[in-house]
């Protein structure tokens, strides 16, 4: 445990002005709040230092492991370091791995029950993608396919709105989605499903789900993009009452996985 007293502090540079940093190519990720603290600690991913305010100092000290540095500050030292008004109590620096190909993610779903898969050709709001992958979680997906032009996972919004979860469920980065999906479906011989707003698709409580599925949800703005529509085996929708013209993309990545976990139950 290691006391620091001033903005300056070299040990505390990884946490500071975090709203206008991305941290993408530092190399590091930064995990913020006791509770996605905890979450980093307990993961895969290294933890490289802990920086809480004084309230949490003796919790945290039981539960970071040694060698990790534990640094304790003033809360209003720490408001100063991230650079705007936080009051979660604690935060982590964690050490990025290099995210593995769409062929390895699926070599490792070989030894689970679950291996359906979400795959985001270009979702670029971190909002939507950590609320996606936190329903993947919960909801039972293999794994997140994440295209080329998909946001960065381990933001700071996309890490909340996860609750953790970017940390635990299997992702991959497509370097070339297109050949991918042709992958997808001819070697591991998944069917792909677009989820799509078109009142003539097939209703999603109709869908016969495969043992492989992988459900590709389009950008928030556009949809899925006919360059991928042409790869789909089949088009399901959520069946919605007139004058609503759609869901957030989240929640409605939440009901596809809810029903394709129901289905898998039965």
């Amino acid at each position: 445990m290691q006391r620091i007293e001033s903005i300056d502090d070299r040990r505390i540079a990884a946490y500071r002005n975090l709203r206008d940093r991305t941290l993408r190519g530092e190399g590091i990720f930064v995990a913020e709040g006791r509770l996605l603290v905890h979450r980093l600690l307990e993961s895969a991913y290294t933890a490289e230092s802990v920086l809480v305010a004084e309230t949490y100092a003796q919790e945290f000290a039981r539960a970071v492991p040694p060698g990790v540095p534990l640094y304790v500050a003033a809360e209003t030292l720490l408001r100063e370091v991230v650079g705007f008004n936080f009051h979660r109590g604690a935060l982590a620096a964690g050490r990025r791995h290099a995210l593995p190909s769409v062929s390895e993610l699926v070599d490792g779903l070989a030894a689970r029950r679950d291996r359906s898969l979400v795959v985001l050709p270009e979702v670029t709001g971190p909002e939507n993608l950590g609320l996606i992958v936190r329903s993947a979680a919960a909801l039972g997906a293999g794994g997140v396919v994440l295209g080329e032009r998909c946001c960065d996972p381990f933001s700071r919004r996309a890490l909340r709105l996860s609750m953790g979860s970017v940390l635990e469920v299997p992702l991959a980065r497509s370097r070339d989605l297109t050949a991918d999906l042709v992958l997808l479906k001819q070697q591991f011989h998944y069917e792909l499903f677009a989820a799509v707003l078109d009142a003539g698709a097939e209703p999603l409580s109709d869908v016969r789900w495969p043992a492989r599925p992988a459900i590709l949800f389009g950008n928030e703005f556009e949809g899925l993009r006919d360059q991928w529509l042409a790869r789909c085996d089949r088009r399901i929708t959520i069946p919605m009452r007139p004058g609503v013209d759609s869901l957030n993309l989240g929640v409605a990545a939440g009901v596809f996985l809810y029903e394709l976990q129901q289905a898998s139950a039965r």
